[in-house]
């Protein structure tokens, strides 16, 4: 539970002593824990983990919880969060949650993080042996100032929590790893904000800020666009009134609000009565109530993000990278180059760049499932057999919904096996992990 550090753990004493109303429950022998969670929280951010957890301190503030075959890898790869955890207070003010914990859980978690104060989820996929990918710790970190302070009221205001929460964690790891690192972020968010868009091409209400969801079930529609195009309104407007303006602006916003849920509406009235004239400087409706991509929105500037850009340019026409160019490169650097690569590659080319790169071997999940959907889209069925062992091995939705995806559209044969990974895998996904892929399977029935 998200409150474990306050815990009061006491046996019930045979005779006397604790007041009880419940004989059973109170029976002699029983153990009985008590929870104290001193601050408000929204419902959905209550949560429980019972399981053989064993755990490591790695800060002053922070510990890591995890199973005893992960517990140690798990302290190595979040060492540097206590550094994130300073680095947000000093852009976004004081730290109430008075610990901030890590909990890896097994491979069946649907999420790649949830952000539950005090103790956040983590999915095992995101150690990786490299520190680039502890944004997602820093993702579920800048959430206890966004989203857990400040809690979108209606699922229509959903870019309040992840918006916000998208561009506090760049501003985050631009402090702690540097402008390029936090621009390659920007760069792949640029790229699905994009995708995004291209997916609800037959449906745009969805790519507005603020969608009607009346009769909608969130899952159905969840998306990209409350995290990027969030992110993407937010930046509109720190590159309008300059940063310093916009960092005072967003910790007033904070303290302000704090402990409570708003909707959209308070966003923009407060913005206007903090920032006068904004309204007549960036159309505030359009962003809010527009469909697709502004067309002030802009793509991130990075010598290295371009530099990436253009090899994965140059392999479309048929060259690939020198070993010069990559062999510095982590996890970061092969998801944006491979996402940047034409989805029509033929077979040849994607196996002549696994066999150079060995990325269907990849330890970080993230580059082997970018590759595996690349190779499979390309129709390299020299795939299937890993993309079944890793559907059977991962829970992660994002892995789900583009794995399932690429067999299910890449031929009969990737439809059949598709089927078949699901009917022997589903007990071990998530409820929600399940309805996605029967939502992908079906759609291309």
């Amino acid at each position: 539970m998200a409150a474990r550090h306050h815990a009061r753990r006491h046996p019930i004493p045979s005779e006397g002593g604790l007041s009880c109303p419940d004989s059973l429950w109170c029976a002699p022998g029983r153990i009985v824990e008590h929870f104290i969670m001193d601050q408000p929280i929204p419902p959905y951010l209550f949560a429980f983990a019972v399981g053989h957890i064993v755990s490591r301190d790695i800060g002053p503030r922070t510990r890591v919880y995890a199973g005893p075959d992960v517990v140690d890898e798990a302290a190595r790869e979040f060492a540097g969060t206590e550094e994130m955890i300073r680095a947000g207070e000093k852009l976004f003010g004081p730290y109430d949650w008075e610990r901030f914990d890590l909990l890896v859980l097994p491979m069946s978690f649907p999420y790649a993080g949830m952000e539950n104060p005090r103790m956040v989820f983590l999915t095992p996929t995101v150690i990786k042996g490299d520190p680039a990918g502890a944004h997602v710790v820093a993702d579920e970190l800048a959430h206890s100032w966004t989203g857990n302070l400040i809690t979108n009221k209606t699922n229509e205001d959903f870019w309040l929590n992840e918006g916000f929460t998208t561009y506090a964690e760049r501003r985050i790891v631009e402090v702690v790893q540097g402008e390029e690192r936090a621009a390659l972020s920007m760069g792949r968010g640029w790229r699905e904000l994009n995708r995004t868009v291209e997916r609800f091409r037959d449906n745009m209400e969805f790519t507005k800020l603020k969608p009607c969801m009346q009769g909608i079930d969130p899952d159905d529609v969840y998306s990209q666009i409350p995290y990027e195009k969030g992110f993407q309104f937010l930046w509109r407007i720190e590159r309008q009134v300059g940063r310093p303006v916009f960092d005072k602006f967003t910790k007033k916003y904070i303290s302000t609000f704090k402990f409570q849920s708003i909707d959209t509406e308070t966003f923009i009235d407060f913005l206007k009565a903090n920032v006068p004239g904004i309204e007549n400087q960036i159309d505030l409706r359009l962003w809010v109530e527009g469909i697709g991509i502004p067309p002030d929105a802009m793509e991130p500037v990075s010598a290295v993000y371009n530099k990436i850009k253009t090899l994965a340019s140059e392999f479309k026409n048929g060259q690939m990278s020198g070993d010069d160019e990559v062999v510095q490169w982590n996890g970061q650097e092969w998801q944006l180059y491979l996402e940047n690569l034409s989805s029509n590659i033929d077979p040849s080319q994607a196996l002549a760049l696994d066999a150079r790169y060995r990325l269907s071997g990849s330890r970080d999940w993230e580059v082997k499932v970018a590759f595996l959907e690349l190779a499979i889209s390309a129709g390299c069925k020299e795939y299937f057999a890993e993309a079944e062992r890793l559907l059977k091995q991962v829970g992660r939705m994002r892995y789900l919904r583009l794995l399932y995806t690429a067999l299910a559209k890449c031929s009969d044969k990737g439809k059949m096996l598709a089927r078949r990974i699901y009917a022997e895998a589903r007990n071990c996904y998530h409820p929600i992990a399940q309805g996605v892929v029967e939502s992908i399977l079906s759609k291309h029935a």
